[in-house]
């Protein structure tokens, strides 16, 4: 049994958009005694920019290219390297220096973004023209959704009590970019800026949080073509049949994703739910499960008007509901244990789990969300607290999945015109006796801007595996179920007898490997063969895609 789904509105008061005010960034100071770069914008803001990361290093995109599925991998900090914050300002910015001048795109305060003119004429002096404009500020209704029974025990099953509690937890979340959101990008990369400068801005709303800490980790994003899990027509979705149907497709998409902690849907569509009587409530901007982090229910989903910023306050309230924070003045939640409610923080304050604007608390959580979501991040445990290897960038080099001779050697079979094939022996389908073949294309493409790609696409297959082939540590594949015991070879016996032992000592040669190598796989690329060889006929040609972009070369001088 689900439990009541809670509904708070509130219409905020419209207002005319101020204007767009022209302006000419300019470095007063490189670097300041405390390493920061001092920029200029107008007479009334003056910003003071330390460096900011928020892309992990193994940054995924998952996109479709020409009818086949993609994933690209992107160094992140490629992707930090131009990303710079002034947290008492509120503001993230990319800043990129080229020959002739700055650029500088991202927002400069809570209710301001800029984004450079590059069409525009330069001033006297030769800087490059930018314009700042208002984030737009809708009226919101939100909705906070409770996680079922059924789900909530498996909330609880993470529970440790009593162990040490790290200072600062990372959050490592993912973003999904449907079709009417992503299209307003040229390029994958201004997408990847784009929500770097969304998470970042999150990032300094939670300053405040301690014991633990938290900071969010981007590790990736999803350009989704299909949004198979849309439920509305046109360009309307229904808030929480959509959020039902996501959380289902996210999260059989966890390994695709590197297992984040939590999963948000940016959309471009007009995001409504349904009221009594059958009518809508247009006003709806954002839905999230409240305490849904590192769970099944680990989803939220928001609106965002693509380039303009306007989803930046939804995406920082609905993280706030999925890491166990509800609207202020609100009662306990039953289905998380020790949740010390927020009914002593008044609606009226005006923080960000209020829909009231309380000026700067607008843009802070009261003490009430604070107790809500160190009590969540308690309850969920080192489990959840741990970064995923595949998106931290600590692998051991030479150590991938899918090294085993068998599995190789049948994969090599599926491709039998390609070199440094291999398999993939920690996939998901292997569960289900699904083999995932793979082997390596160097690409290179270049973009506006004076940029440059080169990166690994990995084409890969599924197929069946064959029997008594691995699919756990301790489990062979037969007739196309995991499940039967592995078989293992019995031990030599002892004797007494006096025997002659060959030691055999094998040189290993040790390979220094350049920076854009070390982040490569290391596929099995011996040619020894062995001395009996299974053949297989030749595969139909696969149309899916993984891909590692490496060596980013950011427009200008750096």
């Amino acid at each position: 049994m689900i439990r009541i789904i809670i509904v708070s509105a509130l219409v905020m008061s419209s207002r005319a958009m101020q204007q767009p005010k022209l302006v000419y960034p300019r470095l007063l100071e490189e670097r300041s005694a405390d390493g920061r770069m001092v920029m200029h914008l107008h007479d009334q803001l003056t910003l003071n920019l330390r460096k900011a990361s928020v892309a992990a290093r193994n940054f995924r995109v998952l996109e479709h290219e020409d009818g086949h599925e993609v994933t690209h991998f992107f160094d992140g900090r490629d992707l930090d390297r131009n990303l710079h914050e002034d947290e008492k300002q509120f503001a993230t910015v990319h800043v990129t220096r080229r020959n002739d001048g700055i650029e500088v795109e991202g927002v400069v305060g809570p209710h301001h973004r800029i984004e450079p003119m590059r069409t525009m004429e330069r001033s006297e002096d030769g800087l490059v023209p930018h314009m700042i404009h208002e984030i737009e500020k809708k009226e919101m209704v939100d909705i906070e959704k409770a996680i079922p029974e059924k789900g909530a025990w498996t909330v609880n099953e993470r529970a440790n009590v009593g162990q040490y509690v790290p200072p600062e937890v990372t959050v490592e979340i993912f973003m999904v970019s449907d079709w009417w959101h992503h299209k307003h990008f040229n390029t994958t990369v201004e997408l990847i800026y784009y929500l770097c400068v969304h998470i970042n801005s999150v990032n300094i709303r939670y300053a405040d949080t301690k014991e633990p800490r938290v900071k969010f980790l981007l590790t990736g994003v999803e350009k989704d073509q299909f949004s198979t899990y849309k439920k509305g027509t046109g360009m309307e979705m229904e808030s929480s049949s959509s959020l039902e149907e996501f959380r289902k497709y996210a999260d059989s998409r966890r390994y695709d994703y590197g297992y984040p902690d939590m999963v948000f849907l940016m959309t471009g569509l007009d995001v409504y739910s349904d009221e009594k009587g059958g009518t809508k409530s247009m006003n709806t901007l954002g839905i999230g499960f409240v305490g849904g982090l590192c769970t099944q229910f680990f989803v939220a989903l928001g609106e965002d008007s693509a380039g303009r910023f306007n989803g930046m306050h939804t995406l920082t309230h609905e993280a706030g509901h999925v890491l166990g924070a509800s609207h202020d003045q609100s009662s306990p939640k039953s289905w998380i244990p020790g949740d010390p409610g927020s009914l002593s923080c008044p609606w009226k304050d005006g923080y960000i789990m209020s829909y009231v604007d309380g000026g700067t608390r607008h843009h802070q959580f009261s003490p009430c969300s604070l107790r809500q979501i160190q009590n969540l991040l308690i309850l969920r445990g080192t489990v959840c607290w741990q970064v995923s290897k595949t998106n931290n960038g600590h692998t051991q080099p030479g150590k991938f999945p899918g090294m085993e001779v068998a599995p190789n050697e049948f994969c090599k079979s599926v491709f039998p015109k390609e070199k440094n094939v291999t398999a993939d022996m920690y996939s998901d389908r292997m569960a289900q006796c699904m083999v995932k073949c793979q082997y390596p294309v160097v690409r290179r493409q270049c973009y506006s801007y004076n940029y440059c790609t080169t990166y690994t696409s990995i084409r890969y297959t599924y197929e069946h595996a064959l029997d008594y082939m691995h699919c756990t540590a301790d489990k062979v594949c037969v007739r196309g179920v995991c499940g039967a015991s592995a078989i293992r070879r019995p031990e030599r016996p002892v004797t007494s007898r006096t025997t002659t032992t060959t030691t055999t000592t094998t040189r290993t040669r040790k390979t220094t490997l350049t920076d854009d190598e070390a982040t490569q796989c290391r596929c099995d690329c011996s040619s020894t063969k062995p001395v009996t060889q299974t053949r297989y006929p030749a595969r139909p040609t696969p149309t899916r895609w993984r891909s590692s972009w490496r060596g980013i070369r950011l427009g200008g001088r750096q």
